[in-house]
């Protein structure tokens, strides 16, 4: 019979005790969020800019968020019914993902763009190879996604609806990406930029939003179980929710060749939407935190 989660290990979720089994992993990630945060010190003091092909916006952004990513997988793989090559396949996840923020990275100190940048043999190369690591990268996270269907025992509803809403938009946020760099070369070959769709639609916009759910949802249900919220499911619903709503607003108005704050009707009612079920979510923990603390006073 399966082993149940013990209470210490169900309230400490992101102790790097619990990636002991996936130390590349750990290493993996905790290399990616160094590289990030270097490149982060290094735009501080030189005051660099932050927008542009050749800024040093993507070697942080990639580096810090290739990270969490990585230490996410690596914790949800502990959640997760084991399987024969799951070391192998998580290990494999971790290194394209690496491979692929290197790549960015080297890149950048080249003093050349990392994306649509076909101008030499060289760059062409980095690129598609940057593109096969990704591609390998989402179809693992795709896979995880449907073994969220079956998590080990004793993870409780509000986690586990955290766990797989989390792993299914972050699977979405990597086909989104795709999409991006499809519309991209489209806008290229059309003269426009590849970043914008239509007038002033931001391309990355939606791949964006929804890619750090795994972090966010998880962290929620983890907060509410610390607190002893009654309505823990019911929260980690709703930010789930305000999550599934705002990528519809990012589609909504990349779509429309509008900028991220140009709203149209539908563009303002939907951000709504989103802001008042994240409101709600973050009022429910904060008011079950209060009630705990009040009845153990």
């Amino acid at each position: 019979m399966e082993a149940t989660l013990s209470q210490e290990q169900y309230l400490i979720p992101l102790s790097p005790k619990r990636l002991i089994p996936y130390r590349v992993v750990f290493w993996v990630g905790f290399a990616l969020v160094v590289s990030g945060l270097a490149h982060l010190a290094i735009y501080v003091i030189l005051g660099a800019t932050w927008h542009g092909p050749l800024s040093l916006r993507k070697p942080i952004l990639f580096g810090i968020s290739g990270g969490l990513t990585t230490w996410s997988i690596g914790w949800l793989m502990t959640q997760l019914r084991p399987i024969k090559y799951d070391r192998f396949l998580i290990n494999t996840v971790a290194i394209a993902l690496l491979v692929e923020v290197a790549l960015i990275t080297m890149q950048y100190w080249r003093g050349v763009a990392s994306h649509f940048n076909h101008k030499t043999n060289v760059d062409a190369t980095i690129e598609f190879s940057m593109l096969a690591l990704i591609l390998i990268a989402s179809f693992a996270i795709l896979y995880l996604s449907v073994r969220t269907l079956w998590l080990r025992n004793g993870i409780e509803p509000a986690m586990a609806t955290a766990i797989r809403g989390g792993m299914w938009l972050l699977a979405l946020s990597c086909g989104l990406g795709m999409a991006t760099s499809v519309l991209g070369e489209v806008s290229i070959s059309q003269g426009s930029s590849y970043e914008l769709w239509g007038k002033a639609g931001v391309l990355k916009f939606p791949h964006g939003v929804a890619l750090h759910s795994i972090q966010l949802l998880p962290i929620a249900a983890w907060i509410a179980r610390v607190l002893k919220v009654t309505n823990s499911l019911q929260i980690v619903r709703s930010a789930l929710a305000s999550q599934i709503v705002f990528l519809g607003y990012a589609v909504w108005q990349t779509s429309q060749g509008r900028d991220r704050f140009d709203w149209d009707t539908i563009g303002a009612c939907t951000l709504a939407a989103s802001v008042m079920l994240a409101a709600y979510a973050a009022f429910a923990i904060g008011a079950g935190g209060l009630r705990a603390l009040k009845t153990t006073s």
